[in-house]
């Protein structure tokens, strides 16, 4: 039985809508199951920045290594480590990119969006690179605002403690763009976030060095639960999750063992409820494509 038929059996009786796209980037052999329909990325709209970011670093636009100062109004609800801290720490902006990733830091991200200028120039970049199903028309703060049926606003401490007063009572607005899976939100078809990856895996990204580095900061992820989850354990993997209400995402290289070559891998999927608990779906996804191709078939 092929791969897709496998996880076309698999996903069938999970209440919840899935777009799915594997690649094996030895043997070309996929896996599309919805691959062109478009999903909220939710944080996997961080590798469309990241991936910016690079871009104009390699041009010699950005310097990485420049440091920036935090203020009180870059901070950000939601996941992350810099809101954390007291304002006016100055991390550079490679530091900033590598949070963005490896922790999902909210703050690092809408922080890379102000230094690109805006989010215009990611679609731009997408664009450029032939996917075209990649839109991202908001930063987190205006995500999370909208999430939570607050049009946007600028920072304010008062705002900021009642959006983070929203989500804990999931006080969701369902009716926001954000949750319509429409081009005017940031979203994504998990096929062109797969071949966004694969550049990166195979080195086609601005340039090999280009590509290594920022493969360099995927492997650094702390958040493994979903495609690496059920994988044996240090198995490579090179990802992104991403969560919104009931919208559990991830997006990822993984890295087989005996010269089995490399796999990538997105997984958008909406449970329609917040009783949808989306791990385990595709982490077993993960699992079914890594032992599918472990055993070369």
């Amino acid at each position: 039985m092929s791969l897709q038929k496998i996880i076309e059996s698999y996903v069938t009786n999970i209440e919840a809508d899935f777009g799915i796209y594997i690649k094996h980037l030895q043997t070309n052999e996929e896996v599309n199951i919805q691959g062109d329909k478009l999903f909220q990325t939710a944080s996997v709209m961080k590798l469309p920045v990241l991936a910016t970011l690079y871009e104009k670093a390699y041009k010699g636009e950005i310097n990485l290594q420049q440091r920036i100062q935090l203020t009180e109004q870059d901070y950000v609800p939601g996941s992350g480590v810099f809101q954390e801290m007291e304002y006016g720490i100055k991390p550079t902006i490679k530091d900033l990119a590598t949070m963005m990733i490896i922790v999902s830091d909210n703050l690092a991200t809408d922080k890379l969006l102000k230094i690109l200028g805006g989010v215009n120039p990611v679609k731009e970049t997408m664009d450029r690179l032939g996917l075209n199903n990649i839109y991202i028309k908001h930063s987190i703060w205006e995500l999370l605002s909208l999430s939570v049926g607050i049009p946007y606003q600028p920072y304010s401490s008062e705002l900021f403690d009642e959006i983070i007063r929203r989500l804990k009572e999931q006080e969701i607005d369902w009716e926001s763009v954000v949750y319509q899976h429409n081009k005017e939100s940031n979203v994504s078809s998990a096929k062109d976030m797969s071949l966004l990856l694969e550049l990166f895996a195979k080195g086609e990204f601005v340039s090999t060095k280009c590509s290594r580095e920022i493969i360099d900061i995927l492997h650094r992820q702390h958040y493994q639960q979903r495609i690496g989850g059920l994988l044996p354990r240090n198995t490579p993997v090179a990802n992104k999750t991403g969560s919104l209400g009931a919208m559990y995402n991830d997006a990822g290289v993984v890295y087989l063992p005996e010269d089995k070559g490399q796999y990538v891998i997105c997984v958008f999927s909406n449970g329609h409820s917040l009783e949808y608990e989306g791990d385990e779906p595709i982490a077993q996804i993960s699992k079914i494509a890594y032992e599918y191709f472990l055993d070369g078939r």
